[in-house]
Formats: C-alpha cells, structure tokens, sequence
C-alpha cells in the first residue's frame, strides 16, 4: 500500500508533512493520531455516560417505589450497561479511521470483540444475580432453588462467550461451532460430573420439595443439626446449632436418609416421645389400701371411683372368688399411675391438646416395661422445649414411688455395697 494513499488531506498529515518526515513515517503517525483521538472520544463518552447518565439512573431508581431496580442498582448492571457504549462506538468507527489501511482493521475489530464478548458476559451475569435477589423477595420462590438456577445461568454464560471468543478468532460461525460441541459432550459430563449431578439433584430437591432455605435438617452421617442456609448447585450449607457450618452435597440429600423438621416448625408443636423404664418387681395390684391412699391424689381420685365401681360389678356378676387376687378383675398400681401421667400432661400449659396425646407401655425387656410418653409440646425451640420436657419427666420421676413403682436404674458399686451389708446385718 502507498503510505501516501493513507488520510490524504488530513490536518495531522498536512501538519506532519510540513515537517519534512518521510510518507511511511507520516502515515504512521496520522494513523495514530487517529487511534488517540478515537479513544479519548470514546473515553469522554465513557466518562460523561457515567458521570451524567449513571446519576440520572441511580435518583430515578431511589425514586421509585419498586424494589427490583435498586437490585439492579446495586449489582451494577447498568454500570456494565453503560460500560457496553465506548466499546461499540470505537468498533463502530475502526472501519471509519482505518479506511485507507485495511490490514489493521480486522485484528483491531477482533480485539475490541473479544472485550465486547467479555463486556456481555458481565452484563448477563450481573443481572441474573440481580434477578436472583429479586425472586429471592417473592413468597412465591422462596422455597425454589434460585441459586442452582443462578449458578446454571453462569456456568451457560461463560461457556458461551469462551465459544463466541473461540468463534471470532477462527471465524467460525457460532452455531456450527455449538453443533459440533456435541461430540464433545461425553468429555464435558466427565468433566463437570459434580456440577450435573449437584444439578439433578437440586431439581429432584425443588420437585420433591425435600429441602428448603431456613429448613431445620438432621443428617447423621455428616454429623450435621441446624438450619439450611442456601442450597447451591453441589452443596448445601447448613449453620449447626454450635454455629458451625457444614457443607453437604447436594446429591447426599436425595440418595440418603435425612431428617426434615419443616412439618414440626409449619404445625408450631414439637413431639416429645421419651420413656420410663419400670422395675418389673414394683408391679402389682392394688391393695384397698393402696386405693384408699391414691385416692387422694386429684388427678386420678375420679378414675379410682369408677374403676372400683366398674370392677366390683363385674366381680360380682362373674361371681369371681376374691380370696385370691388373681380372681376377677383388679386395678394395677402401673395403671393407675398410666393415668395419672395421662391426665398430668392434659393439665399442662405447654402441651398440645389438638394433637395425639397417650401414655403406654412398650414391648417389656430385661430392665423392665418401658413407660412411654407420647404428646407435643406447644414450643418448638430447642431450648424452652427441653426445659419442658426435663419438667414433664421431673414430675412423674418423682410421683412414680407414691404408686408402689421403682424406676430402673443399673446397679452401681453403691447399691451393691449397700446390698452387701444389708446381708451381713
């Protein structure tokens, strides 16, 4: 190319030219001048978008009474909006300025390209975030999984834009480039095996509904026991009752065992279910002394009646020889205290009287029967729940000897030393 076939008639070359310099040497500084002045236009506009622009922006979303657009605001999504404009422009006037140089034209429009490329994916990026926080406020998301879907999106974007870049630089058309991923595709599922399967999983957890953000989970395999802080696209988190942080995967939730506790928090009760192990040698039946005296007990001072009434009639009809206690019909000294519990918890402040409320004996073992507490309490906090399930369990403790029961204990070096001596006096 003639170096004076290059911006004939230009200020810059006329100015250049006075000054006796060769034509390669002035075709080269017009050029650059060219360049210079291109990119400080391009920078003032830059410059006078966000200093002007951007301020008009930001008073106009912290005026309205809508909340998305301030997510918008401060994720910056217009600032990279804005950002979009000096790009464009100087790619739009390379043509222009290198008119009489073609040779320089494409490699400078495939750089500025690659950073238009770049410019994109922040923008798309930074406005799925956005969008995230902005369902995030909806009730109607709270409980769907907005960050596996967030990280879905910017996984897909930065693929795509390394697959535009790859494209501009081999000229090759983007969709043909795209189409021929797909023999790739096994590489890929090899590669990011943990991000597909942790996305699976998080559709099987939305679907199934399994887990939620604020859920409180126990997963004892992990060692984990406190509430989930977000459900990302490989992990949960979960924040333990001790404030540590646990990090599950996301697959564990859908291939193993957890425990949810979201029914007991959405129904504001919280089941107690715990036992009391009775000395089988303590039960019996109840004497008419042992009725007289337990008759005194309010709780169970009406059972008594009617049940000594009950009984008595049936003995009576049945014939039933009462020499012998095993004839007929008798109460028991568990029984009696079985409703005493029963009517104890009814009485409580802090248990549930919509819910199933029982006492019952389980299957007896070697320490004897197991007397089992079935109700909800009122509070679910961990804290005032154990505080009243310690006060239930207090009580009927320290009731159970005025009914002739013994509690199991396991016999200690005490008791056999006490045991020992009792022999010898």
């Amino acid at each position: 190319m003639d170096p004076s076939s290059i911006n004939p008639g230009h200020w810059t070359r006329k100015l250049l030219e006075a000054q006796g310099l060769s034509d390669s040497v002035v075709a080269a500084l017009t050029i650059s001048v060219d360049f210079i002045v291109l990119v400080l236009a391009s920078l003032l506009a830059d410059f006078v978008a966000r200093s002007i622009l951007m301020r008009l922006i930001r008073r106009f979303v912290l005026r309205t009474k809508v909340t998305w657009d301030d997510h918008f605001l401060k994720e910056k999504v217009f600032e990279a909006l804005v950002h979009l404009l000096p790009t464009i422009l100087i790619r739009a006037f390379i043509p222009l300025v290198f008119e009489h140089a073609e040779n320089w034209i494409a490699p400078l429009q495939n750089i500025l390209s690659f950073l238009l490329i770049y410019q994109v994916a922040i923008l798309v990026n930074r406005s799925a975030r956005a969008t995230s926080h902005v369902l995030e406020d909806q009730e109607q998301f709270k409980d769907k999984p907005i960050r596996t879907l967030l990280s879905v999106v910017q996984f897909l974007t930065w693929f795509i834009a390394i697959l535009a870049v790859i494209s501009q630089a081999s000229g090759t058309p983007l969709g043909s480039l795209m189409a021929g991923m797909a023999g790739a595709t096994a590489i890929i599922i090899l590669i990011f095996q943990d991000a597909i399967n942790g996305l699976l999983a998080n559709f099987q957890i939305a679907m199934y509904d399994l887990l939620r953000k604020g859920d409180w989970i126990t997963f004892e395999r992990f060692g984990v026991d406190g509430d989930v802080i977000s459900v990302d696209l490989t992990t949960v988190k979960i924040k333990n009752f001790d404030n540590t942080i646990s990090s599950v995967p996301a697959k564990a939730f859908v291939t193993e065992s957890f425990v949810n506790w979201r029914g007991m928090q959405m129904a504001n009760v919280r089941r107690i279910k715990r036992n009391l192990v009775i000395d089988l040698d303590s039960i019996q039946f109840c004497s008419d002394e042992l009725l007289d005296k337990l008759s005194g007990i309010e709780r169970v001072r009406e059972y008594i009646g009617e049940r000594k009434t009950e009984i008595a009639q049936h003995n009576l009809s049945v014939g039933a020889d009462k020499s012998q206690p095993l004839n007929g019909r008798h109460m028991t000294n568990l029984g009696v205290f079985r409703m005493y519990a029963s009517q104890y918890l009814k009485e409580h402040a802090q248990i549930s009287d919509e819910h199933s409320l029982m006492v019952r004996q389980l299957q007896p073992l070697g320490t004897g029967v197991p007397l089992e507490v079935y109700c909800f309490a009122k509070e679910i906090s961990w804290v005032p729940y154990e505080g009243i399930v310690s006060d239930i369990f207090d009580h009927l403790i320290a009731a159970a000897p005025a009914f002739g029961l013994r509690l199991y204990q396991a016999p200690t070096s005490r008791s056999g030393y006490m045991g020992t001596n009792a022999g010898q006096a």
